[in-house]
């Protein structure tokens, strides 16, 4: 069973102050550099990282990690665009994809690989993280959902399929892993709790 994680990271980082948020500096890195590692450490088979609005800047980084690039043109239309991108680059043989967003620096592959094993042991078409009581990403989706995923439109993300179908959660008590970060306060609140 081949999984891919897709990494998220197609933003404009509006709420930034002209910072790309991508490129925010991490534990010796920067946040995409430190999501795509995790993904790679992961079990995960495959690592995509959907650019957007930044791409030029960014698809240098992500090229040297020999994760696969994926630039989503119609990033501007909103996050289900980054979506079906992913979904559509995947290889036909992919059973199932995990999709992580690059701003949440306190994740941990140990995350990613409990989605993994979860799916392997049970075979769940949806897996979502869940982190002190709240569902959140990363979520992993088997190919029975690629086409929902293809169809969703502007905002909507893959939580629009969690009222369609039964989820399945994997529980940490520990909220800082589900912490992403949209402002310059909330990335100096992750550097505080987190490195």
């Amino acid at each position: 069973m081949k999984i891919a994680v897709i990494v998220l990271a197609a933003g404009a980082s509006a709420r930034m102050n002209g910072r790309i948020k991508q490129l925010l500096p991490w534990r010796g890195a920067t946040l995409i550099e430190h999501a795509i590692a995790l993904a790679q450490h992961s079990r995960a088979d495959e690592t995509l990282v959907v650019l957007g609005a930044h791409a030029d800047a960014l698809r240098p980084r992500v090229e040297k990690t020999g994760a696969r690039v994926v630039v989503n043109a119609d990033w501007a239309t909103g996050h289900a665009s980054s979506i079906r991108a992913g979904v559509r680059a995947l290889a036909p043989e992919t059973a199932a994809a995990i999709f992580v967003n690059a701003d949440q620096p306190c994740l941990t592959c140990a995350v990613i690989d409990a989605l993994i094993e979860r799916y392997r042991a049970t075979a769940a078409p949806i897996i979502a993280s869940g982190f002190a009581g709240r569902r959140g990403s990363p979520v992993l989706f088997a190919r029975a959902h690629f086409a929902e995923l293809d169809n969703l439109r502007g905002e909507q993300g893959g939580r629009e399929l969690f009222a369609q179908h039964p989820v399945v959660c994997v529980a940490f008590d520990d909220a800082r892993l589900g912490m992403d970060i949209d402002t310059w306060n909330e990335y100096q609140l992750a550097i505080h709790n987190c490195q």
